[in-house]
């Protein structure tokens, strides 16, 4: 398994000083997103294949740019946001760790997505299991929640592998999802 490194924001800032940290594994890096990212992600999303599950087309209309400009203006807790996920110093995905807008009580929640031509070399593992060891073993959180469409196969199986729990189905970010939630100790 990756080790895991948090390292200090360029502000100095890290998780335990209520700053959005920067997250390293053997190959990844995941930078808080920021406006220099932007152009990257809209790249990313601008194949239609990203979209498969979010129940809207990110390439069709400049939607990727809003979606995309929305997330550095997230307004939560310092610690939790949006990063941008870079291999080999490009960017290669997109990760949140952030108060659920979907699940009651601003439950933590978790997101990962990858850009479909680097799919298969378990970056998107890495990425998520880093994220979420981050928000159970950094920031102390006593549960994080994930949300993937019922037929997000690949997603699905990632969850299963970073030990979460399948909990129910409802209907999120308009449409079938399933949920899970990962704890500590079953980690």
């Amino acid at each position: 398994m990756p080790s895991l490194r948090l390292i200090p924001t360029p502000t100095g800032g890290d998780a335990v000083g209520g700053k959005q940290a920067v997250v390293e594994t053997g190959r990844l890096r995941l930078e808080p997103l920021v406006a220099g990212h932007t152009d990257d992600v809209v790249e990313l999303f601008g194949d239609p294949a990203m979209s498969t599950h979010l129940g809207v087309d990110l390439s069709e209309g400049g939607l990727a740019r809003i979606m995309v400009d929305n997330r550095p203006a997230y307004d939560g807790p310092p610690e939790f946001g949006h990063w941008a996920i870079l291999g080999q110093g490009r960017v290669v995905g997109l990760a949140h760790l952030r108060p659920s807008r979907e699940l009651p009580g601003d439950l933590p929640e978790i997101g990962w997505y990858l850009g479909h031509r680097y799919g298969g070399r378990g970056l998107a593992t890495e990425a998520a299991r880093a994220l979420l060891r981050h928000g159970l073993d950094g920031l102390g959180l006593a549960s994080v929640w994930a949300l993937v469409h019922v037929d997000n196969v690949p997603s699905l199986r990632l969850a299963e592998r970073l030990g979460f729990l399948p909990v129910g189905e409802g209907f999120h970010y308009g449409g079938p999802h399933r949920v899970h939630v990962a704890l500590p100790d079953r980690v």
